[in-house]
């Protein structure tokens, strides 16, 4: 009878067991979902400039009170970003062509060490252009987030939509579709904000306003920027 009540209670125990939810990984990347997106791209293809990034922050120190503003070369060539913020205090730390899972890779390394409290990301252009879908640039755009949300939970983060150009305006439409999944996740969060920087860049009639771009039909000029100054400056302002 007792070894019957110890093999039952036994049993007993290893069946709770089972059931029991797998405890978390230690690690917080483990906590997020990875995204796997159609690239032939390796995501260390910027390893130089994120190199060059650290040595800066060597240099001259981790100010958690800067905004931070990351993503791709519409981040990178914004040369007048110091000025056009003023006041405000920024870091640029846009790089290469990078696409979201880029940006998320080197997380590590390029915002969670400056904590900062507010962040401006512009990305998910390029991921189309590499072949991804609107939904895959979607789910890598809520993977950073949760990240960001998990490290940073009250930093407010403003998503800038990704734009329509000149050399790429056979692929508008697939951003206005990823633009739209993604505002429509944004909305349901407070510290998330999204800024539309189309109406800035297209003529009435719905076309591309070819006066703001530079020779290769893709990137900003000086008018081109003014203009997002003016979108991301009232965004950023209380």
């Amino acid at each position: 009878m007792f070894r019957s009540s110890v093999f039952w209670g036994m049993l007993a125990i290893c069946w709770y067991t089972a059931c029991q939810p797998s405890a978390p990984s230690s690690s917080e990347d483990a906590t997020t979902e990875t995204v796997e997106e159609p690239t032939t791209q390796p995501l260390d293809r910027f390893e130089k400039e994120i190199v060059d990034f650290e040595k800066q922050d060597q240099e001259l120190g981790i100010d958690s009170s800067r905004i931070l503003f990351v993503g791709s070369s519409s981040i990178r060539m914004w040369d007048g970003l110091a000025e056009d913020m003023a006041p405000l205090q920024v870091l640029n730390r846009g790089f290469g062509g990078s696409t979201l899972p880029e940006v998320s890779y080197y997380a590590n390394r390029i915002i969670f060490p400056h904590r900062p409290q507010t962040i401006v990301l512009y990305c998910g252009e390029n991921d189309i252009s590499d072949g991804a879908s609107p939904q895959q640039v979607y789910e890598s755009f809520t993977a950073l987030m949760a990240r960001i949300r998990i490290r940073l939970p009250q930093t407010e983060v403003y998503f800038i939509s990704m734009k329509p150009s000149i050399a790429r305006w056979d692929q508008w439409p697939a951003y206005q579709e990823g633009n739209e999944l993604i505002e429509a996740y944004i909305d349901q969060y407070p510290h998330l904000h999204y800024l539309d920087c189309s109406a800035s860049m297209l003529q009435a009639g719905g076309q591309i306003d070819s006066s703001i771009f530079i020779a290769d039909g893709l990137h900003m000029n000086e008018e081109g920027y003014r203009r997002w100054k003016a979108l991301v400056k009232l965004g950023l302002t209380p």
